[in-house]
């Protein structure tokens, strides 16, 4: 998200090296090469991602980079967004072999950094070829909502490769490639599962810049969660009149996190409309919180052909994929996967936190207003 020579520094001590920069050699040879450049990027969980390229001799080749401790780099050549190597390296040098046609399965030798991580890679490139010819149609779809339909019916190959993933975290959990890949989990971890997670990484491991990252996940999501006061916020709405969560208090209200491209977030806006035409009246509010800020166009449009009666705000996302928004609404609650309905009592204090699936949302109404 194998194993890597390192001369100067282990694992283990790697967080006696504070945050200084440091630097990092990778030699390597890849048979059956043939011309061409190699793309690299390199991440260390700082908020800072290097994108560089080097040239190769008959397939040799010695980069030098820097890290703050540790990090996570990818390789690739271009011929195919899937073929590229992922590995993780430390300050000092390490060696990689591989294949020029096949960089995904390049491994490095040396240290334990990237131990175990070359099955794993096994394990999804099989899971990857069970299910090549939906992947391929899922590729080439254009269309945003065909698109969604597509996701829906390979469920069974996303959760394959979920199961994959976990069953690495647990038999590594003190490596920097789980740290690294636990932040695409957040979504599907419960908050309890992710804190243990988190917990086994050990000290090193969360001292890293991505240890650091999932902390701040798991601070976000904590206070997205029942118990918490609800964070505040303020913004225009979708007619450009200043709308702020504070003036709803003494109500009930949901917020409703969803965008134009989200199948499930369409699909169950029909019922959503039927609870609020039943318990509006008695003092329910919801709030359409839209990930659409890179196309207001789309937001508009679905809002207007679903419908959709209630207040309806832009999540108010960050135009720079690398750093968070304070403003950035869906941060503040910790919201990781759509569709996300966060309950809010009058008081302001977080009462339920619901996706689409089953019908928390609908008990927990009842038991507010009866019937």
């Amino acid at each position: 998200m194998k194993k890597i020579i390192l001369t100067f520094i282990t694992l283990a001590t790697m967080a006696g090296y504070g945050y200084a920069q440091q630097k990092f050699v990778l030699t390597g040879k890849l048979k059956n090469y043939q011309s061409g450049k190699l793309t690299v990027v390199v991440d260390d969980g700082n908020d800072s991602r290097k994108i560089d390229s080097f040239s190769l001799k008959n397939g040799a080749f010695t980069y030098t980079g820097e890290l703050k401790n540790v990090g996570i780099l990818y390789l690739r050549n271009g011929a195919k967004d899937e073929n590229n190597a992922m590995l993780a390296v430390i300050p000092g040098t390490q060696t990689l072999t591989g294949d020029w046609n096949n960089l995904s399965m390049a491994t490095v030798a040396g240290n334990n950094a990237n131990d175990g991580y070359l099955q794993l890679r096994e394990e999804k490139a099989a899971i990857g070829r069970k299910y090549k010819l939906q992947l391929d149609s899922l590729r080439t779809e254009k269309d945003h909502d065909k698109a969604g339909e597509i996701r829906l019916r390979l469920a069974p190959y996303f959760e394959e490769n979920e199961k994959a993933d976990y069953k690495f975290f647990k038999t590594h959990p003190q490596s920097i490639l789980t740290a690294y890949m636990l932040r695409f989990h957040t979504a599907s971890l419960s908050l309890d599962e992710l804190q243990q997670y988190y917990d086994q990484l050990g000290k090193a491991m969360q001292q890293t810049g991505f240890g650091k990252e999932l902390a701040d996940e798991i601070f976000q999501l904590r206070h997205g969660s029942p118990g918490a006061v609800a964070a505040d916020f303020t913004t225009a709405d979708i007619d450009g009149k200043q709308l702020s969560l504070h003036d709803y208090k003494g109500k009930y209200v949901l917020l409703d996190f969803w965008a134009s491209w989200c199948v499930p977030c369409r699909k169950g806006n029909p019922h959503l409309k039927e609870l609020y035409s039943k318990y509006q009246s008695k003092g329910w509010e919801i709030i359409g919180v839209a990930d659409d800020d890179r196309n207001n166009a789309a937001w508009k449009a679905a809002v207007a052909k679903d419908d959709l009666p209630w207040k309806h705000v832009l999540r108010g996302a960050s135009m720079n994929y690398q750093k968070k928004d304070p403003k950035d609404i869906s941060t503040k609650y910790g919201i990781h996967s759509l569709p996300t309905k966060i309950l809010i009592s009058p008081e302001g204090v977080i009462i339920g936190r619901y996706s689409s699936e089953g019908d928390e949302l609908d008990q927990k109404l009842k038991e507010i207003y009866g019937g």
